[in-house]
């Protein structure tokens, strides 16, 4: 018995190093991935301190056990542990149904013969971002399989941009032989609720179908809807790809963003 003990012990022990090495790596690998974008943004830096938690707990994991284990004996403390233990999986378990949201909502067709809204991103100078190319060419694509959608380009004009977001788009669409009159330039937004809200009236004002189809990331797609259906309009996603290097900060901070936008923006 005392030797099938041991034996259930060392491989017990041989378990829980390979699982804390397990997650050691895949922190360090999602660190790298967030650091991989080149810039600290809000994504970015809670990103980063999450996991650098997670891989400093799976290193340090016999003496934090050990100190949880001595706070437990006091019954203050145990609440407050038990509390922050329970918000940790709800937090969790937040994120995971954010993730799966912004699949499910990259994956919902627009209707046939909606209105094309494609949302702004970042301009250096008069010309698109990595990330703004690749919502332009999922647009493009949705327009050339649908020639007689017309399109509505929404973006204003931020810090460093020599012009407006829209106007970028525009530019970019045309000289891939979109044409003109098939497109729309809002040039006053500077969020996504003002993208939609501002579209909305050149939707209206030129007559145009009001189910719509968002142009935008595929981790964008869900929280656009929401603030469409809020704003009582039906739509669908085009989606585009989201450079590699930037997916971990922009999906992090979507996820702090939708439920910025469920609990505070009614």
């Amino acid at each position: 018995m005392t030797e099938n003990n041991e034996k259930k012990n060392n491989g017990a022990r041989i378990a829980g190093l390979l699982i804390r090495a397990a997650v050691v790596m895949i922190s360090l690998g999602m660190i790298y991935w967030y650091m991989e974008s080149g810039f600290l943004a809000f994504g970015n830096v809670v990103g980063i301190m999450i996991f650098t938690l997670t891989g400093a707990a799976a290193v340090f994991w016999s003496p934090i056990k050990k100190l949880v284990k001595k706070l437990r004996g006091n019954k203050v403390m145990k609440i407050i542990l038990d509390i922050i233990f329970v918000l940790l999986i709800l937090f969790c378990i937040y994120c995971a149904a954010a993730i799966g949201l912004m699949i499910h909502g990259a994956k919902n067709p627009p209707e046939e013969g909606s209105t094309l809204v494609v949302l702004g991103c970042q301009v250096r100078g008069t010309e698109p971002s990595h990330t703004l190319r690749m919502r332009l060419d999922a647009a493009y694509g949705y327009l050339s399989d649908h020639p007689d959608s017309k399109a509505v380009l929404s973006g204003g004009q931020g810090e460093h941009e020599d012009i407006s977001e829209a106007q970028c788009m525009y530019n970019y669409l045309t000289e891939k032989g979109i044409s003109p009159d098939r497109l729309y330039l809002e040039e006053k937004s500077t969020t996504t609720n003002e993208n939609i809200r501002f579209s909305e009236e050149i939707i209206k004002h030129n007559g145009l179908d009001p189910r719509l189809a968002i142009a935008t990331d595929w981790y964008h797609e869900f929280r656009a809807g929401l603030i469409c259906s809020r704003q009582g309009f039906t739509c669908g996603a085009v989606s585009a790809d989201t450079p590699h290097y930037l997916t971990a900060h922009l999906v992090t901070r979507e996820i702090f963003a939708i439920a910025n936008e469920v609990l505070f923006k009614r």
